[in-house]
């Protein structure tokens, strides 16, 4: 199996929980794409320099911080509601990340695999998809399913209930703050991918 030892599960360890964007799949060119694309009618400028400081953010929290950053008010349910079609116009540009796409082949077919995003449904499942893992997992759970997002626990909780083993039982994979204190809440070991893993936003199309 081709990934770095320190991300070796635990021992103890009867599944393995992923969370999406970040950890799984690079899909920050796609979220930008699509972020830059629903603001624009607003006129205001999405640059990559904000973005990129705000990585791993949820979609409320970076909204909130756009309104703040430009003082410009705009309809944030309307920008939700064109965030999944529009995430799907840019899907060509989401890459699967080497170390984690490494350990979900490595140990498919011998743990229960499962993911924990508190993204949305349709775009968590069109970027597994598109980085042709989606059929890898025993569950997938997205914030849908819980309606509280990380750092709370919920959504850990109910990943480890859909893959059938209990919180302990599991380890995490994790590329921020938030989701590393939601899985520790919830009683699952956990790794931090971000040590083996940069996004590029020199990638980004800013046109």
């Amino acid at each position: 199996m081709m990934f770095a030892d320190s991300l070796h599960p635990p021992a103890h360890a009867k599944a393995l929980i992923f969370d999406c964007d970040g950890t799984l799949a690079d899909t920050f060119a796609a979220h930008y794409g699509a972020f830059r694309a629903a603001l624009a009618p607003y006129g205001i400028d999405f640059g990559t320099d904000f973005y990129a400081v705000r990585l791993g953010w949820s979609r409320k929290a970076l909204l909130e911080a756009v309104v703040q950053e430009t003082g410009v008010p705009f309809d944030a349910e309307a920008v939700a509601a064109r965030n999944a079609p529009l995430f799907l116009d840019h899907i060509d540009a989401v890459r699967a990340i080497a170390a984690t796409e490494a350990l979900v082949r490595g140990y498919y077919g011998k743990m229960r695999l499962g993911v924990c995003s508190g993204g949305q449904k349709d775009i968590v499942e069109a970027t597994l998809k598109a980085i042709g893992l989606y059929d890898c997992f025993d569950g997938v759970v997205t914030f849908e399913d819980t309606g509280i997002g990380k750092p709370a626990p919920d959504l850990y909780l109910e990943a480890c209930r859909r893959v059938g083993v209990a919180p302990s039982e599991a380890h995490a994979y994790e590329d921020s703050d938030e989701g590393i204190e939601a899985a520790r809440v919830a009683g699952l070991s956990v790794s931090d991918v971000r040590p083996f893993y940069t996004p590029d936003p020199s990638g980004w199309c800013d046109g």
